[in-house]
This record gives structure tokens, C-alpha cells and sequence, in this order.
């Protein structure tokens, strides 16, 4: 659980550009210290994955005005990427176990065709043509008009 404390709080530290503004390089060094250091007994091939993957995007000390969308994006609350570990169990059991996988990935492939084949709504739209788009009908003689030859 010290994971999801640990990403929940700089989480919210990003949160807004006026926190955003107020984080210095200590918070970053912090943050990334705290992460680096943590010892898992379950999930530790997932955990080492993200870790790096945040690893990876460490803002350079350098900058400083760092861009912070990255990391938003990274450590942003989702389905497929959790950080609980009850939800990191179940992310496991649906797609990382081939016993598991199989039957969970075919069925989400047949609720996405459904949603893909579903007949959409037809809204019929009665719209009067204006003046200006309608169709003139011009008669046309039904004879040819013959020529004289002398």
C-alpha cells in the first residue's frame, strides 16, 4: 500500500499549475528516493516496470520550468495501470496469466464487437428543400422537329 500512498500524494502535488509551480527539486529527488527504495514480496516484476517507466521520465534537474504532462499521464489513476494492490491482483489475473487471459481477453474482444455491430439510431430528418435548391422541370417535345430538303 506504501506504493499507492507514495504515487497518490505527488499525484496531487501535480494536480494543479499553482501546486505545480511550488514543487521544488528536493520534492522530485524525494519522490523518486522513496520509489527506488521500496522492497516488494508480491508483484515485483510490475512494480519494478513502473518504477522504471517513472524513471525514465524524471524531469532533468536543469530545467526550470519542467514539463509535468509526462508524468501526469504516468502516474494518472487507471484501469490498466493501477497502483493498489488488490487491483494490481485482479489486473493480473485478467491479462498477465495465460490460464486466466485467454478467457477474460475474449470476452472483452466480444463486448467490443457487440458495441462495434450495434445498429446506430437512424434520425430521419424531414427538411423542406428551400426555393432556391428546388428543380425546375422544363417540358421537352415528344416530336423532333423534321428538316426540309430540296
Amino acid at each position: 500500500m506504501s506504493f499507492h500512498t507514495i504515487i497518490s500524494e505527488f499525484r496531487t502535488k501535480l494536480a494543479s499549475p499553482q501546486s505545480q509551480a511550488k514543487i521544488t527539486q528536493t520534492d522530485i529527488d524525494q519522490f523518486y528516493n522513496k520509489l527506488n527504495g521500496l522492497k516488494f514480496l508480491f508483484f515485483k516484476k510490475y512494480y519494478k516496470k513502473y518504477i522504471d517507466n517513472l524513471n525514465r521520465l524524471k524531469p532533468d534537474p536543469k530545467d526550470k520550468t519542467p514539463d509535468w504532462t509526462l508524468l501526469q499521464v504516468a502516474i494518472a489513476e487507471s484501469e490498466y495501470k493501477p497502483t493498489k494492490p488488490f487491483d494490481i491482483f485482479i489486473h493480473r489475473i485478467k491479462y498477465d496469466y495465460a490460464l486466466t487471459s485467454k478467457f477474460f481477453i475474449r470476452h472483452q474482444k466480444k463486448q467490443n464487437l457487440k458495441k462495434l455491430n450495434a445498429p446506430g439510431k437512424v434520425v430521419k430528418e424531414e427538411t423542406k428543400p428551400k426555393t432556391e435548391k428546388e428543380w425546375i422541370r422544363v417540358p421537352i417535345p415528344r416530336s423532333r422537329p423534321t428538316s426540309k430538303s430540296n
